[in-house]
């Protein structure tokens, strides 16, 4: 889970910058911003990021059980940090 779940938050460094750019030419693929919102938000949410990161390191010293309520207090910060700036990139 835990690998899995990170990878939402490390967008590719061109992801970033094509949507910082916000500008693509006519053969481009287009860029999905949410990746790179979502790295930038989680920035914003220290304490649930900590919470989580300390239940994992709880985790793999017992080798039992999950983070799972973690995971979510920490993504429900950071979706309510996203959903205005990914509306904002809508047309």
């Amino acid at each position: 889970l835990d690998s899995i779940s990170w990878t939402l938050f490390r967008p590719a460094e061109e992801q970033i910058r094509e949507s910082r750019r916000g500008k693509m030419a006519d053969d481009e693929d287009p860029v999905d911003p949410l990746p790179a919102i979502r790295a930038e938000c989680l920035k914003s949410c220290p304490a649930p990021k900590a919470a989580y990161e300390a239940c994992i390191k709880r985790i793999e010293a017992k080798g039992a059980g999950d983070c799972e309520a973690w995971y979510f207090d920490m993504l429900h910060c950071v979706d309510k940090c996203v959903a205005p700036k990914v509306f904002a990139t809508l047309k």
